[in-house]
């Protein structure tokens, strides 16, 4: 499934919208696809501070979970960028609370959030 990545660069931090439906079979090869354009506009905008609303169809099992922040720094992701995730309900944030840990434990700095001003907050602290 096609997915949106709409972006706006702010003087200290990088803002994403992702809009995608998760397809079994194809949710990690995509997923892949999407953080590595994300990375990419962190180096063309020098930016490592990254606010992302992350509005998504479906869920990743954890195998894929997993896999993917596993993968991360093959798709150009760097233990120095700092990620702000804005999700729409409890029910995202719990499925993607695994991530949040996965991503903290092999040294990355994620947090999850339901709330703009609380994600860009800490973002920015």
């Amino acid at each position: 499934m096609p997915y949106t990545i709409e972006h706006r660069v702010h003087p200290k931090y990088l803002e994403v919208h992702v809009k995608a439906e998760i397809v079994p079979g194809k949710e990690l090869k995509e997923a892949k696809e999407r953080w590595s354009r994300i990375a990419d506009l962190c180096k063309s905008t020098s930016r490592n501070l990254v606010l992302a609303y992350i509005d998504l169809k479906g869920q990743h099992s954890t195998y894929s979970q997993f896999s993917l922040v596993d993968a991360a720094a093959n798709m150009g992701w760097s233990p120095d960028y700092k990620l702000s995730v804005v999700v729409k309900n409890q029910d995202r944030f719990n499925h993607l609370s695994f991530t949040e840990t996965v991503m903290n434990n092999l040294g990355y700095e994620m947090k999850l959030f339901l709330k703009r001003k609380e994600a860009k907050k800490w973002l920015l602290s």
